[in-house]
């Protein structure tokens, strides 16, 4: 298998506070993540822990401070002003213009991605099929709920036939079922070869799940401090044991194995890490 992902020593941070009052917040620290093609790498995250920061440098949407990603194979980049073709994103981010149904919606992304125009066509309607959206194509976007707006977040990444897929937290008030297909779409991207990386609550439910027997390029990672590590125990035996009533009987407020929450660290990184980073 070849690295369709490959990022090395990558540190991102903001400025938080206001003027004259403001500190630098370390959100990522020293990134080092390779995915394969074919791979499934769930990045399990408390929130506001920098994994849409995360997915966005591994994206090319966003650029780093420091350090180098590669995409494919290719030469490692420090100036992201042009990526490879084959890297789509999903989010939940609102669709700008709600009064598209979903099947325009799905064109107008296409449209707006400079894709093929011969097999635009084609495309939107393989993204509907495989998504479970061709019954709804014509309701509006502004009149869909949760389930519906999840399932044409990932449709529109579907479009490129991407080799690479990075998910990030979709809109919220999805069901289980969609939930469960949505993973059996990116389960089937990876079979055909695809790397995928997925973040937020979809990474929290396939992590309640039993591993994919067919699937076995799968692990879990987890974003903490702004650094990843990877899981060791098992996340499907983590999240029914975090699922277990307190003794109190109480249960607790989630069943994700997210790790700990850490506030973040309001200084610059120190001369140590800056030399250990470059």
């Amino acid at each position: 298998m070849s690295d369709c992902l490959s990022m090395r020593g990558v540190w991102k941070s903001y400025e938080a506070g206001v003027r004259g009052c403001s500190a630098t917040v370390s959100v990522l620290r020293d990134i080092q993540l390779d995915v394969s093609s074919g791979e499934i790498v769930g990045i399990v995250a408390a929130v506001a822990s920098g994994k849409t920061t995360l997915l966005m440098c591994a994206g090319g949407l966003l650029r780093p401070d420091r350090g180098s990603i590669s995409w494919f194979g290719g030469p490692a980049r420090r100036d992201f002003s042009s990526r490879p073709d084959g890297i789509a994103y999903a989010g939940d981010r609102p669709f700008p213009y709600g009064f598209l149904n979903i099947r325009e919606a799905l064109e107008y992304a296409a449209i707006v991605r400079d894709l093929p125009v011969r097999d635009g066509a084609d495309r939107v309607a393989c993204a509907l099929e495989r998504t479970g959206l061709g019954a709804i194509a014509d309701r509006r976007v502004d009149e869909i709920d949760g389930s519906a707006l999840a399932r044409l977040a990932v449709a529109s990444s579907l479009l490129a036939r991407p080799r690479l897929v990075l998910v990030d937290d979709l809109a919220p008030g999805y069901d289980a079922d969609t939930a469960a297909e949505l993973l059996a779409v990116l389960r089937g991207l990876a079979r055909e070869g695809a790397a995928v990386v997925i973040a937020g609550r979809l990474a929290a439910r396939l992590a309640a799940l039993d591993a994919f027997p067919s699937q076995p390029q799968m692990r879990f990672l987890s974003l903490d401090g702004g650094r990843l590590e990877s899981i060791s125990e098992r996340p499907a035996v983590a999240a029914r044991r975090a699922a277990a009533p307190l003794p109190n009987g109480a249960p607790h407020e989630t069943s994700l194995p997210a790790p700990r929450a850490r506030v973040a660290e309001l200084s610059p990184p120190s001369s140590a890490q800056e030399n250990s980073a470059r």
